[in-house]
């Protein structure tokens, strides 16, 4: 991957909805070239995938917290598919340290907040911190020095 490939992914990650012709000229390559790298970059798992992102508070789901749940009672498999399967769940990290996962949710009230723990805290530990802002999210850096 050379600078070309970092600059294509950055802006991407910036508005996976950008055209071929202006990715063509922010990069000065032209578009069949541009075409290709983006095709390689997907062949090579780079690239895994063009979304979009949401703001919760617009489509009302408007309380966002994550939680850390720890020593936790039940097998890997078995916490995945719950903690998967669950509509209020947007990420699920499997950590080091004391904590065994930290997922992230959101939820349009405090009560299906504390239903969602309790049923959690069938199973595990549970530690929570509601978001109050959000002033970087989902940042990438490819055009930093070494």
């Amino acid at each position: 991957m050379d600078t070309i490939d970092r600059k294509l992914l950055q802006i991407l990650h910036e508005n996976s909805r950008i055209s071929i012709v202006e990715l063509s000229q922010k990069v000065n390559l032209s578009r069949p070239s541009v075409k290709e790298r983006i095709n390689k970059l997907v062949e090579q798992g780079v690239i895994t995938k063009f979304t979009i992102q949401v703001s919760m508070q617009k489509i009302e789901e408007s309380i966002t917290f994550f939680t850390e749940l720890s020593q936790v009672t039940i097998p890997v498999e078995k916490t995945l598919i719950l903690l998967k399967n669950n509509p209020y769940v947007n990420e699920v990290h499997i950590v080091s340290g004391d904590v065994n996962y930290l997922v992230k949710a959101t939820v349009t009230s405090t009560t299906e907040m504390k239903e969602l723990l309790a049923k959690w805290m069938q199973f595990a530990n549970v530690k929570t911190s509601i978001v109050l802002e959000s002033p970087v999210e989902n940042q990438l850096h490819l055009d930093r020095e070494y």
